[in-house]
């Protein structure tokens, strides 16, 4: 198909050149000379036509197209660069355009990606450190930005245990670290505040049925910021004020829904003494709240309460041990955490104590 193009291209060129040759040749008229010539540049634009159709069948699909520009291309250029140009075109095609490209590796130079100034710190699904390794890093660590990943992983953490180190970072002499401790626990405590307070206002319209549970939540919820350390001095007092009301309040109303007809609860504090209630989680509550106050007295008839409603000793014991070591009391302090077999919610802390004690 492109055979017999390029083969009239190349006896046209052939004939182009030898009308040249004749034209210089010293026996042609002076009349003809010029005739020949232009004969030269006919045939040589026939040449040029007919070599460069041939070409342009030999191209690949994606250089074919569009096919009138691409071969009024390739004709400009054989016919401005006599036999030149149709030799640099065969050239391009067979050794460029149809030969594939070289995929060796040493063509190839591979540049390594050079660091940004600033990357985004890694975000684990649990924490990378334990409460001990937070501590000493926010204690000890030189670098700023370590500090400040070491009060950002406290998220993680519950506010009773992430308030040692929300305590030393507040105190750190770069602002960061300082401003970011100061949010991340007064963010805790407004949780709990504003949870406080939207059940407070919401008390009058809630059914006298569901009052008591009411009552009971709000006083977990003051206790929680007592236990978890959020609040201190008077503030404390406060809350921990307030807690004892709303628990005194349930001692002193009918008992739950759930249980009709059962009888009134005394208030704790009657000198006659409390009658064991069947909501020992209360008493449990209301003891701690009494303990955490210093109403040492108390505490104890409202953790028995507990104990005779159901609770379980190993979860009392702990508690009355410490009432009876503010009471000065010591050979009991021996022999109720002797009886403990259960490490409790203070967990290593608590072991470490029983096992001082049972030496």
């Amino acid at each position: 198909m492109y055979r017999l193009p390029i083969r009239w291209g190349v006896s046209a060129e052939a004939l182009a050149g030898l009308l040249l040759w004749l034209s210089a040749s010293a026996w042609i008229a002076n009349w003809a000379e010029n005739w020949i010539v232009l004969a030269a540049v006919l045939s040589h634009s026939v040449s040029s036509y007919f070599l460069a159709r041939g070409f342009w069948q030999l191209l690949p699909r994606r250089y074919k197209l569009p096919a009138r520009r691409s071969l009024s291309f390739l004709v400009a250029f054989i016919w401005i660069l006599p036999v030149l140009g149709a030799f640099g075109v065969l050239w391009s095609i067979t050794s460029a355009l149809q030969r594939p490209r070289s995929r060796s590796s040493h063509n190839v130079k591979i540049v390594a990606l050079p660091e940004l100034p600033f990357s985004p710190p890694v975000i684990f699904p649990t924490p990378p450190y334990s409460q001990g390794a937070l501590r000493q890093i926010v204690h000890f660590a030189g670098r700023p930005l370590k500090r400040l990943k070491a009060v950002m992983a406290t998220r993680h953490m519950a506010p009773r245990e992430a308030m040692t180190i929300w305590s030393k970072a507040t105190c750190d002499p770069v602002d960061d670290v300082r401003l970011l401790a100061y949010a991340m626990r007064d963010s805790s405590e407004k949780k709990l505040t504003d949870h406080i307070s939207a059940l407070t206002e919401a008390l009058p319209d809630v059914p006298v049925r569901m009052r008591n549970a009411c009552h009971k939540t709000i006083a977990a919820l003051c206790w929680e910021l007592v236990y978890h350390r959020l609040v201190q001095g008077a503030v404390k007092q406060h809350w921990l004020q307030t807690a004892r009301q709303h628990m005194e309040v349930v001692f002193a109303a009918p008992g739950d829904a759930s249980s009709p007809g059962a009888p009134t609860v005394p208030n704790i504090a009657d000198e006659r003494g409390a009658s064991v209630m069947s909501d020992a989680d209360s008493w449990l509550l209301y003891g701690r709240i009494l303990l955490e106050s210093g109403d040492l007295a108390l505490a104890g008839k409202a953790f028995a309460n507990a104990r005779a409603g159901g609770t379980d000793e190993q979860k009392i014991l702990p508690w009355l041990a410490e009432i009876a070591f503010n009471e000065r009391r010591f050979p009991e302090v021996k022999v109720y955490l002797s009886a403990l077999t259960r490490p409790g919610e203070r967990g290593h802390e608590l072991a470490l104590v029983r096992a001082w004690w049972s030496k």
